[in-house]
């Protein structure tokens, strides 16, 4: 009994799987990024002139700080949280000030952002982030 056996034929690789694969991660990436806008907050620097500002000296600075706690003080007198627009609001004009944000070493980072934001919609003066 003979048996012929045939010549075999070499099957060529299909790209199908890999294309199925490269198709799912993409689908995963995109699924799994955020597609939202975070808000954005400038933070200038002291220096920057407009023209007909206020010269920087005419400018009064009013202190605002940040405990490790989240405490906020202006000029030196304890703030509560929901007084703290007001409070730098009865400091003077947007016009006659700046505000100097400086934190603590041990302050958080929600707590120097809530107070930039704060500062920010008081519109009481320039705000400048100091170390």
């Amino acid at each position: 009994m003979r048996l012929d056996r045939g010549t075999r034929v070499r099957r060529t690789t299909s790209l199908t799987s890999l294309v199925d694969v490269v198709f799912l991660l993409l689908l995963f990436f995109m699924l799994a990024s955020s597609f939202s806008r975070f808000s954005v907050i400038e933070v200038g620097l002291g220096g920057t002139g407009a023209p007909g500002a206020a010269a920087p000296s005419a400018l009064d600075t009013v202190l605002l700080s940040v405990d490790a706690n989240g405490r906020y003080s202006v000029n030196g007198a304890g703030v509560e949280t929901g007084g703290l627009a007001s409070a730098l609001r009865r400091t003077g004009s947007a016009d006659t000030q700046r505000i100097l944000l400086r934190a603590t070493a041990r302050a958080t980072t929600q707590d120097i952002v809530s107070a930039l934001e704060i500062a920010r919609s008081a519109a009481a003066g320039d705000v400048i982030l100091a170390r």
